[in-house]
Parts: C-alpha cells; structure tokens; sequence
C-alpha cells in the first residue's frame, strides 16, 4: 500500500511538473523544434553523461578503501547503474538502497559502511556541485532580467554548500571516535544505542576523507564526474538548438540535479521543470525551445540506464528478488538489534 501510495503521489507530482511546462505551449512549434534536433550529438551527448559513471566507480572505490581496499571495478558499476535503473522504476528513490546493499551482499562487505559511502557520495555531489554553480557563474551569460534570480540561486547554493560540508565534516569527525563512542553508548538507553551505532556504522564510509590521499583523488573523481555530465548536458542541450555556452551549463547542474531529485518516476516532470526554469528564466532561452531540450536531455539521460539496466541483470545474474531483498536489507537497519549488528 506504501508503494502504491508513493507511486500515485509521484505520478500525480509529474502531471502537475508537466503541466507547468507544457500547457501554454505551441504542440507544432515544439514538434518543429525536436524535428530540427541533431540526434547524433544528442546520441553523443547521452554516451558522454553515461561515462561519468566511470568516475563516480572510482571515487565510491576510494570511499570504500579503508573498509576494504580494491573493490573490484565490475560489481561496484553494475550496483551504481542498477541503482540508477531501479530509481528511474520503482517509486521512492529504492535505487539509493539498492546500490549499497547490492554491492555489501555480492562481495560480502559490511553493509553500514557501504550505506555510509553512499551518504558521503551524496554530500561530495552536492559540494561539487556548488563549487561548479560558484566557478560556471564567473563567465555565464545571464539574461539581464536573470540578474536576482541568479543572486537567490548563489545565495541558496551557499547555504547548500554549508549543510553538505557539515554533513562531511560531522561523519569525519564521527568516524574517528568509534572507541570512544562505544564506551559511551554501552550504559544508554537502547534507542539511543540502537541511533549510536546506526552512526557509527554510517560514519565508517566517511573514514577514507581523513586521509590526505584519499581525499585528494575523492574531490578530483568528483570534479571529473560531474564535468563529464556538464559536459554530456552541454552536448545534449546544443544538440536541441539551445545555444548556450559550457560555463552556462555549470550554472545549470544544480537546478537540475534537484529536478532529478524530486520523486516523479523516472524524473518525469521534475528533470523538465528545472531545465525550463533554468534555461527560461537565467538565460533567456526561448520557451519551447528549453521545452525540447528537457525532453530530449532527460532521453538521453534515461534511455541509457534503461538499456543497460537489463543487460547487466541477464549477464550478472541478478534477479529482480535480489533487488528487492538488497532494498529491505538496508531498510532492516531501522529496526531490531540484529540488523544493527549486521551493520556493523
């Protein structure tokens, strides 16, 4: 019934993102529009973006280093794309889960940590992402009318910036006080035990940031990362007609990655929104024309996880139980004590 109820929710959230964009809009001067896009660079756009996976196996292998070091390349980028195909699927963001817990049960690595690196992955993302929005900004070419909303977006992105580098900063912090933490928590209630450990299983996928090395190579696989999708974007969006510059599209990263963010399913609707608020309203791109680019942008975006999601389901074994069972596992851990064990 949960499910269901998030799917309706979802599902009702898309149509009302959809309508925003679409409902004053011309059908035949958007149909003229996508006509008049180049599908080669488009198709080069979507395999530039894919890429970016690459960089994003090889941080979360950096992440993963002090639980165990050299996490075999193969299953950590079937887990990253399978999370993906799952997120674009199935309401509620199960991908999140599914990553972590695919990869802990397949190479038998301990799943609060593996769980942990995800969260760190996510802050990463996000202080990426302003760091970019911060330097894109510098040679954007705002449209004049741009000038406050862009003002509010840096302003709204600091502030971003400030919760993800304390969310980095606090499980660092907490991943090297285990010991401590332990003696503390022994003669606690058991909530607040059961929270404690939670933590602390949590904060272990932070540990690899305490290194200098490992926190070097960490930001410079982020930085490569998400210049790979600016770039896959960049691509996608002139392939529409979009004439937009690359520093433009830097801008643009973190407006999109909250539209992804939404829970619609498969990012319908919420990918559209931020595409057309962005290229509309910063840049003054004509409407239906940011209307196209959304459209043939989240294709891009979404048919390549689509396709190869059951690829590496056939070719890895993985059945769509294992998905399911890896989701509850890592939802097992808000329960009774033994999944807190198995945590840690």
């Amino acid at each position: 019934m949960k499910t269901m109820l998030q799917g309706a929710f979802g599902l009702a959230l898309a149509a009302i993102l959809l309508y925003w964009v679409f409902h004053s809009m011309d059908p035949k001067a958007l149909r003229d529009d996508l006509a008049r896009a180049s599908w080669t660079m488009l198709a080069a756009g979507a395999a530039v973006n894919l890429s970016h996976n690459v960089f994003r196996v090889w941080r979360w292998r950096w992440l993963l280093d002090p639980v165990r070091p050299r996490v075999p390349f193969r299953p950590m980028f079937t887990a990253v794309i399978l999370g993906y195909f799952t997120t674009w699927l199935i309401p509620g963001r199960v991908g999140e889960l599914v990553r972590p817990a695919l990869l802990s049960a397949r190479e038998d690595l301990p799943l609060g940590p593996c769980l942990g690196t995800v969260v760190a992955d996510r802050l990463l993302d996000g202080t990426t992402l302003v760091v970019l929005l911060a330097l894109g900004s510098l040679g954007a070419s705002f449209a004049p009318s741009a000038l406050g909303v862009a003002d509010g977006i840096r302003a709204t992105a600091w502030v971003f910036l400030g919760v993800t580098v304390a969310g980095l900063v606090g499980l660092v912090a907490l991943s090297g006080a285990g010991p401590r933490a332990e003696r503390w928590l022994a003669g606690r209630p058991a909530v607040v035990k059961w929270l404690g450990h939670a933590l602390l299983g949590l904060s272990r996928g932070a540990s690899a940031l305490r290194s200098p090395r490992r926190l070097l190579l960490i930001v410079l696989y982020s930085a490569l990362a998400w210049l790979t999708i600016g770039l896959g974007t960049w691509i996608g969006v002139r392939a529409s007609g979009v004439a937009v510059g690359f520093s433009d599209i830097l801008v643009m990263l973190l407006p999109l990655a909250f539209g992804v963010a939404i829970p619609t399913p498969g990012g319908v609707g919420g990918y559209h929104a931020a595409m057309q608020f962005g290229l509309t309203r910063l840049f003054g791109v004509d409407p239906t024309l940011a209307a196209g680019a959304g459209i043939l942008m989240h294709l891009a975006i979404l048919v390549p996880i689509l396709a190869l999601g059951p690829v590496l389901l056939a070719t890895e074994k993985i059945s769509w139980r294992d998905m399911v069972a890896a989701a509850r596992q890592v939802k097992a851990m808000g329960h009774a004590g033994p999944a807190i064990e198995a945590a840690r």
